[in-house]
């Protein structure tokens, strides 16, 4: 088959690196003059299936509420003040209680660790040429604070391997924090967890997947479908039309804007996430990722570079948000490493594709041979290799690993979510 991945970004290389892997001839189109240029350029390098309950936790609305009056920590909601916006509120909202948020963070872990074992196991793409390591990351957290009272519960029903650790033990298992001016009480080490540059990732599975005869065609902006009865004959774009046997939208942000005018109307909003990375001479290192839960902020190293990544802004900031998000990033990356004080970081600000319960649109669609597997949030490099294969077990016509009930096109209605009807995993 012929297949057209549309969007080059982490999502979209694992995809079309899988496909070609199972005998496919690939096409890939970006609108971008390069991949990985949004949300997979300088993310947080985290693959974290130990810590991506769903974000959407009791409690957030109140949170939410306080962050408008102006008491936001870490959190904000900006506009464009529009329906979209509205329409995701809601739904997050709702989204919000207890047996939905197990619920959305159980299937979150499934496809996380799936993911995460696809990544580190079958080795598609070498750890080396991207800076990967699967040496485990630390959640951490204040004197006071303490995991959530399910977060154990859930990482044990998945099969994830996780220790608790003390003061003590933390500085055992980082020395790194042995010279920080930031404490912590305590802490969760998730072995299995593991880190790495997404962008340079990404980069590497399209190369590996153009040396077996895959093409991509970056600055080539995607405008449209070919529909027919049905089913999905071609895509339109600013460079005239590509046709193919099936289609893939793995395409961010944009997929929102792509899929709405032949009826799916995702709700798919951009949370905006910043980081700082640091070029590395001879100052101390860390030994594992890590995320401080108190501070929403997380950190990695990987090769020469230490990157900081946090907060969560959703819609588009003022300007002076991101400043003061910048600043207060580099307060904490001092903290933690005082080494790095002096040196100057590159910044990135990024706009996460973001739905309602943190679950990705992954699967068919209610058009025949287009595919979905876009809104990964702020897990699209934890989830990516899981998603690929997915896609890629659908389009062979073999029944994936995983129940995709919970990332279908249609679990949602305007304001609500539908009714759970039973549903095949096969196309």
């Amino acid at each position: 088959m012929h297949i057209i991945v549309v969007g080059a970004g982490v999502t979209g290389a694992a995809t079309a690196l899988a496909l070609i892997g199972e005998g496919h001839s690939v096409e890939i189109i970006e609108a971008a003059p390069a991949p990985a240029t949004g949300a997979s350029f300088a993310n947080a390098g985290l693959v974290s299936p130990g810590h991506c309950f769903s974000w959407a936790e009791p409690g957030v609305v109140s949170v939410a509420l306080k962050s408008l009056l102006g008491f936001g920590d870490g959190f904000g909601i900006h506009g464009p003040w529009t329906g979209a916006l509205a329409r995701w509120a809601t739904l997050f909202a709702r989204e919000a209680r207890p047996e939905r948020w197990l619920a959305n963070s159980r299937a979150a872990l499934a496809l996380a660790g799936y993911s995460r074992d696809l990544q580190f196991s079958a080795n598609l793409v070498l750890p080396k040429s991207y800076g990967g390591r699967q040496d485990g990351i630390l959640y951490l957290y204040g004197q006071g604070q303490e995991p959530g009272p399910q977060d154990a519960s859930l990482l044990q029903e998945a099969g994830e391997s996780f220790r608790e650790l003390d003061a003590a033990m933390l500085l055992e298992r980082e020395p790194l924090l042995r010279s920080a001016r930031v404490t912590f009480a305590k802490g969760v080490y998730c072995p299995g967890d593991g880190t790495g540059d997404a962008a340079r990732y990404t980069a590497a599975a399209l190369e590996q997947a153009v040396a077996q005869g895959a093409v991509v065609r970056f600055a080539e902006k995607v405008l449209g479908f070919d529909i027919s009865h049905g089913v999905a004959r071609a895509v339109h774009t600013n460079h005239g039309e590509r046709r193919g046997d099936a289609i893939v939208v793995s395409a961010g942000l944009a997929s929102r804007r792509l899929l709405a005018p032949i009826g799916l109307h995702l709700p798919i909003h951009p949370v905006t996430g910043y980081s700082i990375s640091y070029r590395q001479g001879g100052q101390a290192r860390p030994s594992v990722g890590a995320v401080s839960i108190a501070h929403k902020v997380a950190w990695a190293a990987f090769d020469d570079t230490l990157r900081f990544t946090g907060f969560a802004d959703v819609g588009i900031p003022s300007d002076s948000t991101v400043a003061k998000r910048f600043a207060a990033l580099q307060r904490f990356a001092a903290q933690v490493c005082p080494d790095i004080e002096a040196l100057a970081p590159q910044k990135w600000v990024g706009q996460r594709p973001m739905t309602p319960d943190n679950l990705p649109f992954l699967g068919t669609s209610p058009v025949r041979n287009l595919l979905l597997n876009c809104g990964h949030g702020a897990m699209g490099w934890t989830m990516a290799c899981g998603s690929a294969r997915i896609v890629s077990d659908l389009i062979a016509v073999r029944r994936p690993a995983l129940d995709l009930q919970p990332y279908q096109w249609d679990r949602y209605r305007l304001l609500g979510r539908r009714p759970r009807q039973p549903r095949s995993s096969s196309r």
